[in-house]
Parts: C-alpha cells; sequence; structure tokens
C-alpha cells in the first residue's frame, strides 16, 4: 500500500505542471464573480492530474493483486471526469447534470452487481430487498457526487475533505482484508496530496479541481459507502469490532459535505428558489466572509470532520447500540455545521465579537515567513 501510494503521489506531482501549463495556454479558468472567493482566474483542469495518478497507481497494483471489481468504477470516474469538465467549459444545465449522475450510479450498481443493502442492524434492519436497495443507492450517490461538488469552494477544501474521507474508508477496508479498495484508497490520497499542496500553497502554481474533478472524486466516495455498505465487509466478525455501526461510519466520514448541503438545499427551497442555484451561504463562506483565511477554513472542517468520526467511535466504546450511534453522529453533525453556521451569520449581520475577529486575523499566516517558503517551493516544483 505504501509502494502504491508513493507511486500514485509521484504520477500525479509529476503530471501536474503539464496539466496547468495547457489550462493556462488554453485559458480554462474559473473566473471571479460575486459568489466565489479567488480575486483573479483559476485554472480548473485539476481533476485530470488527480485521475492520472489513480489510474498510474492502479496499473502498478495489478502486477499484485487482481483489481477486476474496480474497472466499472474506474468507468464512472471517466464519464464523470468527461462530463464535468464539459460543464466546466459549457456550464451544463442542473438537469442534465443530474440525469448523467442518476446513469452512471445505476452503471455503477450494474457493473459491481452490488448495492448499499446493509444497514448493518441499525433499527434492527440487516440486508433490505434489493428493490429498496437500488433506489436508495442512487440517492446516496447524487447525494454525495452534489455534496462534494458543492463545497467546491476554497482553495485546497475538497482535496483535503476527501483525503480524510478516502484515509477513514481505507482504513476500514484494509482491516476487512478488501484489499482491492484499500488499494484505491492509497492511490487516492497519493494522487490527491500533489493537488493539495499546489492549491493551498501554491500562488503561481494553484489549480481547482473543478466540476470534472469533484463529480469524479465524489462518484468514487459513493463507491467507497457502497462497499462499506453492500454486505462484503466483515468488520463485525473480529471482537474487537463487535457492533460498530457501518452506516453511521460512512455518515460520520462525510459529514461536513453531507450535512452542509442538506442544510443550504432546504434553506434555498425554502426560500422558494432552486436547490442548486449557487449562493454564499455554505460553511466555507461564512468562515471567509467572518476574515478566516481559507488555509485555516479548510483546517477548522476536516477537524470538525474528525470530531464527529471521534463522536461516533466514543458512543461505540461505550456500549451504545447502532441506533444510538446514528443519533450520536447527526447530534455531532448538526452542531458542527447547523449550530457554528447559524453563529456565524448571526455574528456577520450583528458584528463579529472581538475574539473571533483576532482569531481571523491570526490565521492569515499563509505568506509570511515558513509558509512564505512552502509557497516559493510549490510553485518551483
Amino acid at each position: 500500500m505504501i509502494i502504491l501510494f508513493l507511486i500514485a503521489f509521484v504520477a500525479s506531482w509529476l503530471i501536474y505542471r503539464p496539466i496547468l501549463d495547457i489550462a493556462k495556454t488554453k485559458n480554462m479558468t474559473d473566473n471571479p464573480d460575486a459568489r466565489k472567493l479567488q480575486d483573479s482566474p483559476v485554472p480548473v483542469l485539476g481533476g485530470i492530474a488527480v485521475f492520472f495518478g489513480v489510474v498510474v497507481g492502479l496499473c502498478y497494483f495489478k502486477t499484485m493483486l487482481n483489481y477486476v471489481s474496480l474497472f466499472p468504477l474506474l468507468g464512472a470516474m471517466v464519464i464523470m471526469l468527461y462530463v464535468g469538465t464539459i460543464d466546466d467549459i459549457a456550464d451544463l444545465k442542473p438537469v442534465t447534470r443530474l440525469v448523467v449522475e442518476v446513469g452512471v450510479a445505476l452503471l455503477l450498481i450494474y457493473g459491481n452487481r452490488m448495492t448499499a443493502i446493509d444497514f448493518d442492524g441499525l433499527w434492527g434492519i440487516g440486508r433490505i430487498p434489493i428493490a429498496a436497495a437500488i433506489p436508495l443507492t442512487v440517492v446516496m450517490c447524487v447525494g454525495v457526487v452534489n455534496a462534494v461538488n458543492m463545497i467546491d469552494g476554497i482553495d485546497g477544501l475538497v482535496a483535503s475533505m476527501s483525503v480524510f474521507a478516502v484515509t477513514c474508508f481505507g482504513l476500514i477496508f484494509f482491516l476487512s482484508h478488501d484489499y482491492s479498495f484499500a488499494a484505491l484508497s492509497a492511490v487516492t490520497v497519493g494522487a490527491l496530496l500533489p493537488f493539495v499542496f499546489h492549491n493551498v500553497f501554491g500562488r503561481e502554481s494553484k489549480m481547482f479541481m473543478g466540476d470534472g474533478g469533484t463529480m469524479m472524486v465524489g462518484i468514487m466516495l459513493s463507491s467507497m459507502v457502497i462497499e462499506t455498505l453492500g454486505g462484503k465487509l466483515h468488520l463485525r466478525i473480529y471482537q474487537p469490532w463487535m457492533d460498530f455501526n457501518l452506516v453511521s461510519f460512512s455518515l460520520a466520514v462525510m459529514a461536513m459535505p453531507v450535512f452542509d448541503t442538506l442544510r443550504v438545499m432546504t434553506v434555498r427551497m425554502l426560500e422558494g428558489r432552486s436547490p442548486f442555484r449557487a449562493d454564499n451561504t455554505h460553511f466555507h463562506h461564512y468562515l471567509v466572509r467572518a476574515g478566516f483565511s481559507h488555509i485555516a477554513t479548510v483546517f477548522v472542517m476536516v477537524c470538525l470532520n474528525a470530531a464527529v468520526v471521534a463522536v461516533l467511535i466514543l458512543a461505540w466504546a461505550s456500549g451504545a447500540s447502532a441506533g444510538m450511534q446514528l443519533l450520536a453522529v447527526i447530534a455531532a453533525a448538526s452542531a458542527a455545521d447547523f449550530g457554528i453556521s447559524a453563529y456565524l451569520s448571526h455574528c456577520l449581520e450583528n458584528g463579529i465579537p472581538e475574539g473571533l475577529r483576532s482569531a481571523a486575523e491570526r490565521s492569515h499566516f499563509e505568506r509570511r515567513g515558513f509558509w512564505a517558503r512552502i509557497t516559493d517551493f510549490v510553485d518551483r516544483f
């Protein structure tokens, strides 16, 4: 797994600069507007560099183990990358994207002959009928893809949140001896990290993942949820993991993107607007508008998501039932996103407290001292 990680990391790092040059030459950029937080055009082909690293890593994986089970997923990733890149260029209608997402989800289910079919004892429910599992899986896939896409608003957020989520899923796959998806997790983290370095620390080398990248990563995370809940993992046969609910785990790992998307889309519909119409009410928008730097905002959101996972582990370790584990995750995620968003919104409307303002000012360290040297290094290489 370490070798696969390193191969994907090197491949993604080497291809990043040529992809960046192509994006700049062809003027394939994300331009600033009233909603977006960058102040200048930024290239948007970063997803291609990530995909290249994943594929190169998996090609080497073939020399060690069989990864035929990943073929349908790779096909789904290609479709999402292609359609998302077209969306970056031509701005597809939301309904067109939705149709594509549903179609790809169905292809993924058909290709793997697998759905999110096992509730793992939640509310006394185990495996559910395939007739119910297929539509549930499609809704889950579409939801995850859009949740990942909607948090793509600041430097490094999607990539950093994805690294966290994939690492969590990868650990579960490795412990359950699901080495195909464990290898996928290893190469994905390796392919994402160069993008994180350039996107967070780079100035001249900054490139966004774009809709192509976010849709590709979203369908990959969806497949990991399907694999986790598809009845093939056997964590519960190992005594140390007895009663650890995998539904709660999957929700905890994706907590911040999912709950932020639920909150934003619900508010939009209550206000009579389309749930897919972009605005500046996401969690990361509130933090940046409160004065926090992009790096600090990414750090806060990853830490909050990690805290939700920690709450789940504490609930499980204390002997909580599957239902109580889920309630603990929902409560923690709601407090992290709904609660803090409401507080930040109130502060923005009525004045930011001095303590919060001071913390925001201290978060702008990325272009000074040690951080400036990192920026210079990343921009050169």
